[in-house]
């Protein structure tokens, strides 16, 4: 707890805290809240696509409007009838963000707004339709990696029952949603990717190396 707010959840870079009834503090540890999370978050916003409003910054704190409502991934846990619908639902908030044209503030590589951590721990699921959150890594490029990103994060992440058995039909569910041309070729630099992040367990990088997808 922080100034007697509740800790709601806990990342690899801030902790999340409730304010009150509409409003979250996200706080980063060791550094001053991203400018280019800030600005995507309100730029993809402001053309319809569903993220977080931002509130205010100031220094390591950032402030947003609280989404009430489960993660897919807790949803998942608690319904794992549920996976293809939330699968598919995944699919489509990729498609939806990479038909937004990227602003010139991400750089000029790339034909695509890719999130590169849109996965069921970030799709927020409130009464009003999915959400998401964490744009901490967000960044221009080819809309195929950012596909196969989330694939690989899906399947190499070890988890526990009961999402170990479901693991595999909902990564298939998920793909094949794409054409192999849209996710495929960009597999092996989303396994590089994912080996080089510092926050990867050494369980998730062995996985990571027997990957077939």
């Amino acid at each position: 707890m922080t100034s007697g707010r509740t800790l709601l959840a806990r990342g690899e870079d801030a902790d999340v805290f409730a304010i009150d009834d509409t409003r979250v503090l996200r706080r980063y540890r060791r550094r001053a809240v991203p400018e280019r999370e800030v600005a995507i978050m309100r730029y993809v916003r402001e053309r319809g696509y569903a993220a977080p409003r931002v509130i205010d910054v100031s220094g390591h704190d950032l402030t947003l409007e609280r989404i009430d409502g489960p993660t897919m991934l807790a949803d998942l846990r608690r319904r794992p009838w549920r996976f293809r619908t939330h699968a598919l639902t995944l699919a489509r908030m990729h498609r939806e963000l990479h038909a937004i044209p990227p602003p010139d503030f991400l750089g000029s590589e790339g034909a695509a707004i890719l999130h590169l951590d849109l996965h069921p721990a970030n799709v927020m699921l409130p009464r009003q339709g999915p959400v998401v959150i964490d744009w901490a890594n967000a960044a221009r490029g080819d809309a195929p990696f950012d596909v196969a990103l989330t694939a690989v994060v899906l399947a190499g992440a070890p988890v526990g029952p009961p999402l170990s058995w479901l693991r595999d039909w909902f990564v298939r569910a998920f793909v094949g949603e794409f054409a192999p041309a849209e996710w495929r070729v960009g597999v092996d630099r989303a396994v590089a990717y994912r080996r080089a992040d510092g926050n990867v367990s050494d369980k998730e990088r062995d996985r990571l190396t027997k990957l077939h997808l």
